[in-house]
């Protein structure tokens, strides 16, 4: 252990030396009052049992369960938790760092640890551990026996600490260490969030549920001009106690108190009624106790450090964690992690090792890179804007050009899912599963736009772990704003929408379409019929003359090369002739583009293009969801075309050999007035289509 443990006399003499005044921290919005009497505190470090309230009989170990739905295992919890709170507190523009050390602490160190946090007292956990409900053996049991601990150190570097936070306005320590279920980060800083849940994730992690936090911050008024914290937290089973500092107090009768299950550790204050105030441990002494337990930070070094205690995580399981959920910021150099056991590096983080991501840190390469696709097996979209809002962008990538060899099951969470990835943390939220289409399979990943951070943040559960619309803090915000709130709501709900219609239909187009069966010997007979259905009838009457043509079209085409391929792109401007009889007519504009040979055959069906964009009059409409088109009507959309205002229409395609020529078709057709919509140049693109691809 860093530093050695040495003698607890000694020690507890220095620290009652260094105890300096602990004023009382209000909540940031309040003004810091004043130290409290000599004698209302205790300057000696202990153990407080928190009473429970008649009032509000909620025990402590509902905590322990409040991310219980996740689904993630230990390690999965802890490493997202625990980098999402360092990449919350990063410096601007600074890099996170996080180191995450498994030690043991041996038979001596364990003793001079129990005696360094308090265990040895007549009121502490370990005098309690009968009542606790915790099953043994565990650390409280192997601190009393005198046998090895293991603990999980989680430090970080370039960070603000648990001290006060002007961007939110709030004391960090009070949100990580205090309060619970309190959602105060604020979104436009591109944070993860918080419901000051990171204890129930690190508590969860112990086989005592007990952790120790240290910090080192900038000092300021509302921390009482303190530069660092020291403080542990625990959660046990709610129980009664009677013992000799229950007598000793003077505090009512004697009869058994009932306690919530939580404790804390750190420096008392007495208040005019109930119980005295549990504050951290500050400044010299939360030094001197951080060094001699284990903590490696420098005295100056800002940042927060944890130690869990009683860890059974494997440092290999903390390696897998962060290549799954934090490869974005990883690849984007926005995050290092380093790896110990004991006192010995070893193998860090390295994603593009991990065979199972290759497809999807391809996907992210395209997106943050503007990575073009390779061909016909990878594609990236923009998502259309929503309210002047940018929703983000998908890639996507089919499997079956190049399946990397797995041991993983074909039900794994990285094969058929779409990795959803917030702008601000860059953490993998969820591998959201892609609706299967036929044999064909694959990959993505959206990355939402800045844009939509706001609203994809308050659509996330305390977990993190999902995008849902109708969360309750989405339904909550903006209690004044209901237009603005329903708007988020519709983000949200079409971002979801729109990922898995573009996902859905990207693999759809890559099964091969069927080849009509024609039973032997029926050709001639389907000859035979054609020739009789398509006979001319003495009795028919001629077809009607044909009306004239209303539109004015016009076209201009071009093509560029790009590397191997090649790329057409159209302009097409339509409006209505001016001996036309209406002033406006509703219609469909279809493009339909296909690669030509040189004796300007067409190739089949299956050898056409698809398009990569199509704008009206600027602004993009999105394509993905028209799965049943028919050939006319391929990549069509529904306006309104008029006589005094010309419609423009711009289309670019996919990439094409570029040995081949592309044929870029223009189809205008007039509708029925019943089945457009004059008020929406766009109605074509209507939501239940995009749904039901």
């Amino acid at each position: 252990m860093a530093g050695g443990l040495r003698g607890s006399s000694d020690l507890r003499n220095l620290l009652l030396l260094l105890a300096p005044s602990f004023p009382r921290l209000l909540p940031a919005r309040l003004h810091v009052a004043p130290p409290p009497p000599p004698d209302s505190r205790s300057d000696q470090p202990a153990w407080l049992f928190v009473e429970e309230n008649p009032n509000q009989r909620i025990r402590a170990t509902t905590w322990r369960f409040a991310l219980a739905g996740s689904g993630h295992d230990t390690a999965t919890r802890v490493a997202r938790e625990a980098i999402q709170n360092s990449v919350d507190a990063t410096l601007p523009d600074e890099k996170t760092e996080v180191l995450i050390r498994n030690m043991t602490l041996s038979p001596e160190e364990a003793t001079a640890f129990r005696d360094l946090l308090g265990f040895d007292a007549t009121d502490s956990p370990l005098a309690r551990l009968k009542v606790l409900g915790m099953s043994s053996p565990n650390a409280l049991t192997g601190l009393r026996d005198g046998d090895p601990v293991q603990v999980t150190i989680v430090e970080d570097r370039n960070t603000c600490g648990l001290g006060y936070d002007e961007r939110d306005e709030k004391d960090r320590f009070e949100e990580l260490c205090l309060s619970l279920g309190q959602d105060t980060t604020t979104v436009s800083t591109g944070r993860g969030g918080s419901f000051g849940l990171g204890k129930a994730v690190y508590e969860e992690a112990s086989d005592c549920n007990m952790f120790v936090v240290y910090s080192v911050f900038e000092p300021s008024v509302e921390t009482g001009g303190h530069h660092a914290r020291l403080f542990a937290c625990a959660t046990f089973d709610g129980h009664r106690w009677k013992g000799d500092e229950a007598r000793s107090t003077g505090r009512g009768d004697f009869a058994d108190r009932k306690y919530t299950g939580r404790a804390l550790f750190g420096v008392h204050e007495d208040r005019p009624r109930g119980q005295p105030e549990c504050r951290p441990i500050v400044d010299d002494m939360a030094h001197e106790i951080a060094e001699q337990v284990g903590f490696t930070r420098a005295r100056d070094e800002h940042g927060t450090s944890i130690m869990i205690i009683g860890s059974s995580i494997d440092i290999d399981e903390f390696r897998v964690a962060v290549e799954r959920w934090w490869w974005p910021r990883l690849l984007s150099n926005k995050l290092t992690v380093e790896l110990w056991l004991d006192n010995d590096q070893v193998r860090a983080p390295t994603p593009r090792d991990v065979t199972e991501l290759e497809a999807h840190i391809t996907c992210y390469t395209m997106i943050e890179h503007g990575v073009p696709p390779s061909g016909p097996h990878e594609k990236k979209r923009k998502l259309n804007r929503f309210k002047g809002l940018q929703p983000g962008t998908i890639a996507l990538k089919s499997l079956d050009y190049q399946q990397p060899e797995s041991d993983h099951s074909p039900d794994d969470v990285f094969q058929n899912s779409v990795a959803l990835i917030r702008s601000g943390p860059l953490m993998v939220v969820e591998y959201l599963k892609i609706p299967l289409a036929g044999d064909r399979k694959g990959v993505g990943v959206f990355l939402g736009h800045p844009d939509a951070d706001e609203a994809l943040h308050l659509s996330e559960p305390p977990s993190h772990d999902a995008w849902h619309p109708n969360s309750q803090r989405l339904r909550d915000a903006y209690p004044d704003d209901q237009a603005k709130r329903e708007i988020l709501q519709q983000l949200v709900e079409g971002i979801m929408r729109r990922i898995k219609a573009h996902a859905k239909k990207f693999l759809k187009d890559l099964n091969p379409k069927p080849e009509p069966v024609v039973a032997p010997g029926t050709r001639r007979l389907q000859q035979i019929l054609a020739s009789v259905m398509s006979a001319k009838r003495l009795d028919r009457p001629p077809p009607p003359p044909a009306l004239p043509d209303p539109f004015e079209i016009r076209i201009r085409e071009e093509r560029t090369e790009v590397g191997a391929e090649s790329v057409a792109t159209a302009s097409v401007g339509i409006k209505l002739k001016g001996d036309a009889l209406a002033e406006s007519v509703p219609a469909r504009v279809s493009v339909v583009p296909a690669v030509v040979l040189d004796d300007n055959k067409r190739r089949e069906k299956s050898g056409r293009i698809s398009l990569a964009s199509f704008r009206v009059d600027g602004e993009d409409v999105d394509l993905a969801v028209r799965s049943d088109r028919t050939d006319a009507g391929t990549d069509g959309v529904d306006l309104v075309v008029r006589k005094d205002r010309e419609v423009v229409v711009d289309v670019t395609s996919e990439p094409f050999n570029k040995d081949y020529y592309a044929s870029l078709d223009v189809v205008v057709a007039a509708q029925s007035e019943a089945s457009s919509a004059d008020d929406d140049p766009h109605a074509g693109q209507s939501e239940s289509e995009e749904s039901s691809s």
